[in-house]
């Protein structure tokens, strides 16, 4: 894969300044998907080091200067230039990619940014991608695309503005790409190593329009009635919702266990569901080391990816997963109305059908025509409320997985034919 230098002049990685979460979550993507990845500082760096980042101390340190043009410049930081492309041509002869956070774009940067022209000329294979992270207002002489080669472009994080950026830099619209930045939940929120694991093998927790994770021990999946998920995630399949259920089981660790939850994974097949994609079990990632449940922090973690919450349990004395799924990930709930205790544990907040419990039974006259007429319920109600569209939009759309496939990789292969 690629060979990646991000040029900064961080002297730390501090965690109130946003540039440098923007740089991590770059260092973290790019690595994800096996790129050889090194980030740039200070000469004088003094922040923590980071086992996973090559950070290399090679940009010589001196007093920063807001310039407002070229010609303010004295000879000494023009020495400065010159030294900092000598030390850049060095070390990046090795690299295929590099990505630069407003170097041609500040008055802080301008020293970082003709060192990056004078490197350019040097080793014209070499790709450049210069982040501008702000409006570009007013004007500055060294603005202007047509000073880099044409292995240049500036990245803008919306579109909105490209053609701004563009005209602000003296050049067109082509002299512009958008990637939008990263905020993805497993950074955001830390996830653990283990969730990140199973969420690269099972991307639809992330990607998915519809997701759920519904805990329940396997030996009490009668009760807990996970069928009826089920059946309400394949009509919401055949609407055409891409959907992810995650069956957080606990127990299953006898054969007798592990047949009950075959047949439930049998049922989704049936009815068209991709076992580990649309339905996903627990106990059956890593086995048999999870079969006993996952730990109460990775549920928690997986149900942050989570939009909807059906529990149709027939026998509950207060049901914790309830207020659980709906804290960790703002869910609608869909409740039992058929178990008269549901309306106040929710507060009487959640929509509620009669799926039948042990104080009132309940058996649909045309079952397919019951959960159809749930899917759609639910469908609607999602589409409707604000809150969920856009956690949801935000899940699916800035992850670094999806960025990376959409935007990252085919701007560094288009890079190849920049003439």
């Amino acid at each position: 894969m690629a060979r990646i230098a991000i040029l900064t002049n961080f002297r730390e990685f501090s965690p109130s300044y946003s540039l440098t979460g923007i740089v991590l979550d770059q260092v973290r993507m790019l690595s994800e998907h096996g790129h050889d990845v090194s980030v740039a500082v200070n000469e004088n760096y003094h922040g923590e080091p980071f086992d996973s980042i090559l950070l290399r101390r090679i940009i010589p340190d001196y007093e920063q200067i807001n310039y407002r043009s070229v010609a303010d410049l004295t000879d000494e930081y023009r020495d400065i230039i010159v030294r900092t492309a000598a030390i850049l041509i060095k070390e990046l002869t090795d690299i295929d990619y590099v990505f630069t956070h407003d170097f041609v774009f500040t008055g802080w940067n301008l020293l970082m940014g003709l060192a990056c022209q004078l490197t350019s000329k040097q080793i014209p294979d070499l790709r450049w991608l210069h982040w501008v992270h702000s409006v570009p207002s007013g004007s500055r002489d060294w603005w202007n695309i047509h000073n880099f080669p044409q292995g240049h472009r500036l990245i803008y994080p919306n579109e909105t503005n490209r053609l701004r950026v563009a005209e602000q830099f003296r050049g067109t619209i082509d002299h512009v790409r958008v990637i939008p930045h990263i905020r993805d939940l497993r950074t955001y929120f830390d996830f653990s190593f283990e969730t990140c694991e199973f969420i690269k093998e099972h991307p639809a927790v992330m990607q998915a329009d519809i997701v759920q994770v519904y805990p329940a021990a396997t030996d009490r999946f009668i009760a807990k009635k996970p069928h009826v998920v089920i059946e309400i995630f394949a009509r919401l399949k055949e609407m055409g919702h891409t959907v992810c259920l995650v069956l957080a089981n606990q127990h299953a660790d006898t054969v007798e266990r592990r047949e009950d939850l075959q047949r439930y994974m049998d049922l989704g097949a049936e009815h068209g569901l991709v076992i580990g994609k649309d339905l996903i079990a627990t106990s059956l990632w890593n086995p048999p080391k999870h079969e006993n449940g996952i730990s109460k922090q990775m549920t928690r973690e997986l149900s942050q990816c989570a939009n909807l919450f059906i529990y149709p349990t027939r026998e509950e004395s207060f049901g914790l997963v309830l207020p659980e799924a709906s804290l960790s990930g703002g869910c609608l709930c869909v409740l039992n109305q058929s178990l008269s205790m549901m309306q106040e544990i929710s507060g009487s907040n959640a929509i509620s059908f009669p799926f039948g419990s042990f104080e009132n039974k309940y058996d649909p006259p045309r079952l397919d025509e019951f959960y159809t007429g749930i899917a759609n319920v639910i469908s609607e109600r999602m589409d409707q409320n604000e809150s969920i569209k856009t956690r949801t939009f935000m899940r699916q759309k800035y992850n670094y997985d999806r960025l990376y496939k959409r935007y990252y990789a085919p701007i560094m292969a288009e890079s190849r034919t920049w003439q």
